[in-house]
């Protein structure tokens, strides 16, 4: 063996035969050099190592073959920096269509299983066995019945009298590719529970007509590969993780990996007595956006960083648990797909000794949290709620997939206040140098930046939502991927945003893509092209509403209307947007302005447009004429508010905090005059002062905040002169709070009035809603932060007293495109 393998300097793949021989060669090579990559039973299928005893085939090498060269091409997941999916290249999801859970009528302490698994202890001498299968039936039933009421579609299956029946995770898998695979367990009495009544059952309903894929004849050799116990999968990124076990065998792994089209990321385990950890399961979880982790459990640092470096090259959530919460089965969970929304499903046990900030990361990256009480499972079994379920994926081809996952698709705006999925931001950056006292008028904004602590604050931002799950994608780097597609899509590019003209004169070799948003000077200040500085409050060049829409705004000022031109370019452009539904009949018509800061959906059927400062009436009603012609939309209501810089826009006194829950200013909507009377004190303090300053309180009074409501098929609008009461006699709004706290909590309402003119203009109102009842707001803010903490509202405080300068809160740095079903906070 020396002699043959040590002149290829190389990993080789072993053919294996079956036999004996063979067997012990694999042996010598693993001890003496750990060449051994795979150890494939001979043809293309796993076949019984015995059966090929008979009549041994000689021994067969062949130098190695990468496992990236013997994937199926087109299996994995392709997408650029901003790792926006490209259709043709998904293939399997990581939610899954349905679960099986098979009935612990058997269920017992197993000694075979307990020589490894140090999560399990004796069976409870007080409980006989009846007392025993009517204590775990009722912890299984609790679970079923949980996971039904949140609507997820469980396949039940009676057991057949098996001890540890109840995980069937481990024995089997199906893959929305259309394979079902069997997996090789560690004992016999496990290696029993491989039922081919379900296999033939599951593999009928949910289509896997592909051959199955059986390494359970792996069981006779001794090796194990116990499933996704073993196998912690990112099906969409096509990555498995691997604690290595007496459970998880590394060759076999590697094998699997090969013929599945994964990257396999194989690390050691140990609990706090130094011993191996059974499962990888019990460890990690790895879902849709987020990974709950142990890092204890994996002692070799550099194995811990690079699966930490997998989670985040693949956009995961990382919520790292101690090795108590992990020994009370906290990373034991799973995300499961239903008619409400994704579930995650998790015990009692794991749930209630996760902490409050876990808890929070946890309940916005779901629709539903599912904790049920397992404890006798759990204890003597060795494992909880994960391993109890087996995923069901129903066959997609790659057309259907293509169809499903089309680039409209990313698009899914029904709310204000659902899960944030997907977002698009810009990170301010060179532009932003251009703000000098005499250039504050033009770049509409009211003081100068300083850029290091403008880019820090706002990263800290774009981290608090990606803590919450929300993918993030930046500007620059959909410019970039654009600017990949070739030298035509460069210069259409450029001649979209800066015409054709200018690129006919100018060099295109020499212009950076950088320069769309940072402008274009040959000294400084010398302008060709102005910087686009406001651009880093991306809620205003463009919108989605409901049907899956972008549509791309007409801004008030002509230096923004230029960001619109960029943003619609991305879209035509981008090979991951450039085939979804764009409306661009606003940003063509001269009579329209409209800014996305005035659009806010309610619900899939009802969208509000301000009509202030920076939106006309004119475009408020265009807008409504497509909503209706395109969209599900069926009532568009229209909030006259004061054309005051102050409220520039709806959203910088009306935001969405929850269904049916909004922030906004006390006694506006109600009592106007008590505006009025404000602003003529204002107008007194200010001409003692020696001030010209004026406020024009008539203005409050004449023309009070109102509202009409446009609805399909009827040619009158409804009109109420009072907003609020309209809004809620209409069922839109349900519950209100306000800026710096309730309504007759202040000693006049002149007196909250004022204050709370001093935090909105800090844009108290302008609060972004990452989930119900979860929002991001400006810590400076105090009393407006503590009023909504007091009424539940979880507020994620950002310090951005740089980004406050621009005039613009968290939610006017978004552009939202996709949040997951409206669901209550109370439903969580």
């Amino acid at each position: 063996l020396k002699t043959f393998v040590r002149p290829f300097r190389r990993k080789v793949t072993c053919v294996c035969t079956g036999s004996a021989r063979c067997e012990a060669m694999a042996g010598v090579l693993r001890r003496n050099w750990g060449l051994l990559r795979a150890s494939r039973p001979f043809g293309r299928q796993a076949v019984a190592c015995g059966a090929l005893r008979a009549a041994p085939k000689p021994l067969q090498w062949r130098p190695h073959v990468p496992a990236a060269a013997l994937r199926p091409a087109g299996r994995r997941c392709i997408a650029g920096v901003t790792g926006l999916p490209r259709a043709e290249g998904v293939w399997e999801d990581q939610v899954a269509d349905s679960v099986l859970m098979v009935d612990p009528a058997g269920f017992r302490s197993n000694v075979e299983t307990m020589q490894d698994n140090k999560f399990m202890s004796a069976e409870d001498q007080a409980l006989d066995a009846s007392q025993l299968k009517e204590t775990v039936m009722a912890e299984w039933q609790g679970l079923v019945s949980a996971l039904q009421e949140a609507g997820v579609d469980v396949m039940t299956v009676k057991s057949q009298g098996l001890p540890d029946e109840v995980f069937p995770n481990n024995w089997f898998s199906t893959h929305s590719d259309g394979r079902f695979v069997v997996y090789p367990m560690k004992v016999p009495s496990r290696a029993q529970e491989i039922r081919q009544d379900i296999i033939d059952s599951v593999r009928e309903k949910f289509g896997l007509n592909e051959p199955i894929f059986d390494l359970s004849q792996w069981t006779r050799s001794g090796v194990a590969l116990e499933g996704t116990g073993s196998l912690v999968l990112d099906r969409p990124n096509r990555v498995a993780y691997l604690a290595l076990s007496k459970r998880a065998d590394r060759n076999l792994a590697e094998h699997w990996a090969q013929e599945m089209g994964y990257e396999l990321v194989t690390f050691t385990s140990c609990d706090r007595d130094g011993e191996e950890i059974y499962h990888t399961n019990v460890l990690m979880s790895v879902n849709v956006n987020f990974a709950v982790i142990c890092p204890e459990a994996i002692p070799d640092a550099a194995e811990r960083q690079k699966v930490f470096d997998t989670l985040k090259r693949t956009h995961k959530v990382i919520i790292p648990v101690t090795m108590d919460q992990m020994e009370n089965f906290a990373c034991n969970c799973i995300q499961v797909g239903g008619t409400k929304g994704t579930v995650l499903a998790i015990s009692e046990a794991g749930w209630s000794c996760l902490q409050d900030t876990q808890k929070s990361v946890l309940q916005s990256c779901v629709d539903t949290v599912v904790a049920a009480p397992v404890p006798t499972l759990e204890k003597i079994g060795g494992g909880s709620v994960r391993c109890m379920i087996a995923e069901l994926f129903t066959r997609r081809t790659q057309p259907e997939k293509e169809a499903e996952m089309r680039p409209k698709d990313l698009s899914r705006i029904e709310s204000e206040h659902g899960r944030l999925e997907l977002v698009i931001v810009h990170e301010p950056g060179l532009e932003v140098d251009a703000v000098m006292p005499w250039t504050l008028d033009v770049m509409k904004v009211d003081e100068c930046f300083n850029r290091v602590h403008l880019k820090q604050q706002h990263r800290v931002f774009t981290n608090l939502l990606k803590s919450r799950g929300a993918q993030v994608v930046h500007v620059r780097d959909l410019l970039m991927e654009v600017s990949q597609q070739g030298e035509d899509a460069r210069k259409l590019l450029f001649e979209s945003v800066w015409g054709e003209e200018f690129v006919r004169t100018h060099n295109l070799a020499t212009l950076n893509v950088d320069q769309l948003v940072t402008g274009y000077s040959r000294e400084p200040l010398a302008f060709e092209q102005p910087p686009l500085m406001n651009l880093f409050f991306m809620r205003d060049p463009l919108f989605c509403v409901p049907g899956g829409w972008v549509v791309i705004s007409r801004p008030y000022y002509p230096i923004r209307q230029q960001e619109s031109r960029l943003l619609r370019a991305i879209f035509q452009l981008h090979p991951s947007l450039r085939n979804m539904k764009v409306f661009e009949g606003l940003a063509d018509d001269p009579e329209v302005n409209i800014e996305g800061g005035d659009v806010l959906v309610a619900d899939h059927e009802t969208v509000l447009v301000g009509v202030s400062q920076r939106t006309n009436e004119k475009g408020a009603d265009k807008l409504a004429e497509f909503l209706f012609a395109k969209t599900p939309v069926k009532r568009v209501v229209k909030v006259f508010i004061p054309k005051q810089r102050a409220f520039m826009h709806l959203d910088t006194l009306f935001t969405f905090v929850d269904k049916g829950v909004v922030l906004t200013m006390p006694y506006f909507w109600s009592r106007p005059e008590v505006y009025a009377e404000v602003a003529r004190r204002s107008n007194l303090l200010n001409e003692k002062m020696g001030s010209d300053q004026r406020q024009n309180a008539e203005e409050w009074v004449k023309e009070p905040p109102r509202i009409e409501m446009l609805i399909k098929g009827e040619a009158t609008p409804k009109k109420y002169k009072h907003a609020m009461s309209g809004l809620q006699a209409e069922g839109i709004i349900d519950k209100a709070l306000f800026v710096c706290g309730a309504e007759g909590s202040w000693p006049t309402p002149e007196a909250h009035v004022a204050a709370a003119l001093t935090e909105q203009w800090n844009d108290a109102a302008n609060v972004f809603c990452l989930s119900p009842g979860t929002v991001v707001a400006y810590k400076w803010c105090t009393r407006t932060v503590s009023h909504l903490e007091d009424n539940g509202v979880d507020v994620l405080e950002l310090d951005g007293v740089e980004l406050m300068k621009g005039r613009g809160g968290a939610r006017c740095m978004t552009f939202p495109m996709r949040r997951s079903l409206s669901l209550s906070a109370s439903q969580n």
